[in-house]
């Protein structure tokens, strides 16, 4: 199997149908295997789990958070890649972006962890690639201050390149992450202490120290109906953005792109050997 591709069911029903159904006809020329987990939820996930063949449902017994039910799709996952998604997103048919991401991913033997372009329903850029959140990136970001940090708000969503360009980047948005299963044997979980938010960061920062590149793929896209609920600087979601920023200063500290060095990956063939 070349990608098992992921998402979580809770309650989001009125996303599920687009989604699966794009997912089906995006993946022309590889196989694809699709893994749905029931997060306990009311109805079930039965209706969508014929869309493509050999799906898996894993099913809770109880909610669990984020990164706990990412975790149980790299679990159940078997194949060279698993794209890890949220289940606000759709695909165009057309443009094939599962398909060019396996193929991406194939060309790039030293990359573990990729991800594509993000467009939002009005056509606006999702910037999925970013830089490492600094003190003042989180200033302007959830202080409302992005004027007065004008260059460390472009620096940190990679503004200076082209949204179709192909560069490595700090992390990538965990809505949209292809993972190399190599690579995952090497660097384990995603770590489910982030409740909820920073897991996505945590895990390719992980990624880099292991010596395989985060890279961002901007020759192909899909569509993100992002809700960001942790925008309110008032809100449940918003404090567990700021208790997750906690946890991760405490485990990487102010400056973790200082600890990668580059690890140079054995040629393909050796890897396979």
């Amino acid at each position: 199997m070349d990608v098992d591709v992921g998402f979580i069911y809770t309650h989001e029903r009125n996303f599920m149908t687009p989604l699966v159904s794009s997912l089906a006809q995006s993946a022309h020329g590889v196989s694809m295997r699709m893994i749905l987990v029931d997060n306990a939820s009311d109805d079930g996930v039965d209706e969508w789990r014929h869309a493509v063949p050999g799906t898996i449902v894993v099913r809770n017994n109880r909610r669990l958070g984020y990164a706990a039910n990412l975790n149980r799709i790299l679990e159940a996952s078997t194949a060279r890649y698993a794209l890890l998604m949220n289940t606000d997103m759709y695909f165009v048919p057309a443009e094939q972006c599962v398909a060019k991401m396996v193929r991406f991913m194939d060309a790039h033997p030293d990359c573990g962890v990729s991800g594509c372009r993000l467009y939002r329903p009005d056509g606006s850029f999702g910037f999925p690639a970013r830089r490492f959140q600094t003190l003042k990136t989180i200033a302007a970001r959830r202080l409302g201050m992005p004027r007065l940090y004008r260059d460390t708000v472009n620096s940190y969503l990679y503004r200076d390149k082209p949204h179709d360009s192909i560069f490595e980047c700090d992390w990538l948005s965990g809505c949209f992450l292809m993972v190399r299963r190599q690579a995952l044997a090497e660097v384990g979980r995603l770590d489910e202490r982030f409740r909820k938010y920073f897991e996505d960061v945590d895990f390719c920062l992980r990624t880099a120290l292991a010596g395989w590149r985060v890279m961002m793929n901007g020759q192909t896209w899909c569509y993100h109906l992002e809700q960001r609920a942790s925008r309110k600087l008032f809100s449940k979601d918003a404090l567990l953005h700021l208790h997750s920023y906690l946890r991760w200063l405490a485990k990487w500290g102010l400056h973790p792109e200082r600890n990668i060095r580059r690890i140079p990956r054995e040629e393909p063939a050796r890897r396979a050997a």
